[in-house]
């Protein structure tokens, strides 16, 4: 009897004891021990992590929209100096209208004062002489009766120095020609302003009269203040029998050597080409420009020569300080006058 209860309680005893070590067991495989123990994550605040990503998006707004703010000025940048360059334009455009109005004016200005003294001259009642051929003045007038005319002008140095007031000069002596038929331009060496036209006339009118002008104020060609070549040259290449010829010499200065080889070498041209005596004609326009020497030589040799064959000797005052204020009576009295 007493084995039959011990076995029961005995049994009991040790499913409980064995229950309890598989608990610990159990206890032991699940909760980390040692090394191998982690510690439980802290909690994470999700309302900061928020906060920081919309401060992000912030700040990205803010670069968007100061890039926009700096691309828009730096459009407006380049609008500005394109309008500052676009202004400058046309202030200079501005600049060289009124320019060119202003040498139109002056010359139609020295046209109208031209234009006048000539009236002036030409109202004047002819001298009542018995035999006005025998006649010779000073001061008579420059022939006008040639139908082409050929200028050869001297474009040295110093005639560069003071070439505008040359140009001016030439246009007022040009004016006493309004109905020529023809006209060259070459320097004293020769050498033709237009190489198209060389040797042969250009007709004249008003356009080609400014054309010319204008294309001689960017003139630079070789010369030796020597007009024995250009003369020589005019006369070859221009004289025909059938007209009526003028060669107008306009310069400074005469470098070349004795006076009687000058006159000879064109004396020489003339009876080579059979020139009549009565349709050749040279003219000269002289600046008073070289002071003595070379100057003085000038004014002597034109002289000469323009005695020689029926012109005019006109010396022209080359500074414009000492200019007289009518441009036309200026030159009309001046002509043969003696060389200052």
């Amino acid at each position: 009897m007493s084995t039959s209860r011990a076995g029961p309680t005995s049994l009991s005893f040790l499913d409980v004891i064995a229950c309890a070590f598989g608990a610990i067991v159990l206890l032991i495989l699940i909760l980390p021990i040692g090394e191998e123990a982690k510690e439980e994550p802290e909690s994470v605040d999700f309302g900061a992590t928020g906060r920081l990503y919309v401060a992000i998006d912030i700040v990205d707004e803010e670069i968007k929209a100061l890039s926009q703010e700096l691309q828009t000025n730096q459009d407006l940048l380049v609008s500005i100096e394109s309008e500052a360059i676009s202004i400058e334009d046309t202030t200079e455009q501005a600049k060289q209208a009124v320019q060119q109005t202003i040498t139109q004016l002056d010359a139609v200005h020295t046209q109208q004062s031209a234009l006048a003294a000539t009236a002036a001259i030409l109202s004047k009642p002819a001298p009542q002489t018995p035999e006005p051929q025998e006649v010779e003045s000073e001061l008579s007038g420059i022939p006008v009766d040639s139908e082409y005319l050929a200028f050869v002008v001297d474009t040295s140095g110093s005639m560069q120095a003071i070439w505008d007031h040359v140009i001016k000069e030439m246009e007022r002596f040009w004016l006493l020609y309004p109905d020529i038929k023809g006209f060259q331009i070459m320097n004293d060496n020769g050498h033709y302003l237009s190489r198209i036209g060389s040797g042969r006339w250009i007709p004249d009118s008003t356009i080609a009269r400014k054309a010319a002008l204008h294309k001689m104020k960017s003139w630079y060609s070789f010369s030796n203040s020597s007009p024995a070549e250009g003369i020589v040259e005019a006369i070859g290449d221009l004289y025909r029998d059938d007209i009526k010829m003028a060669i107008v010499v306009v310069g400074d200065e005469y470098s070349g050597g004795s006076f009687t080889t000058l006159l000879d070498q064109i004396d020489r041209k003339v009876r080579s080409r059979s020139v009549k005596s009565d349709s050749l004609r040279i003219h000269a326009l002289g600046f008073w420009n070289m002071v003595g020497g070379s100057g003085n030589r000038f004014g002597m040799l034109m002289r000469a020569l323009t005695a020689r064959y029926d012109g005019a000797f006109v010396a022209i005052e080359s500074n414009p300080m000492f200019s007289v204020p009518s441009p036309l009576p200026s030159i009309i009295p001046s002509i043969n006058i003696p060389w200052p």
